[in-house]
């Protein structure tokens, strides 16, 4: 796994309640596309952006979060969500 997968899975939580907060979808009904390489991957527009795709289980819909990776590389901040299709 690389390193911006482990950071997507080290901030599962905060990336799911990014659309929880956004659109009515419980949590625990949200999968992280960890397994898959474009999964996670970094904006080619803005290289400090990560782009983490998300399933809702039960609705279907595939939503895309957007973070910034602050300068250290540990942490993600200013989370974005939207609905992909």
């Amino acid at each position: 796994m690389s390193n911006i997968h482990e950071l997507a899975k080290k901030f599962e939580v905060q990336i799911k309640e990014a659309i929880a907060q956004k659109f009515p979808v419980p949590p625990e009904e949200l999968s992280l596309l960890l397994e898959d390489k474009e999964g996670v991957y970094l904006s080619e527009e803005e290289p400090n952006t990560l782009g983490c795709l998300i399933v809702g289980q039960k609705n279907g819909y595939l939503y895309l979060v957007m973070a910034k990776i602050e300068e250290d590389g540990q942490s993600l901040r200013d989370f974005k969500s939207d609905i992909v299709s």
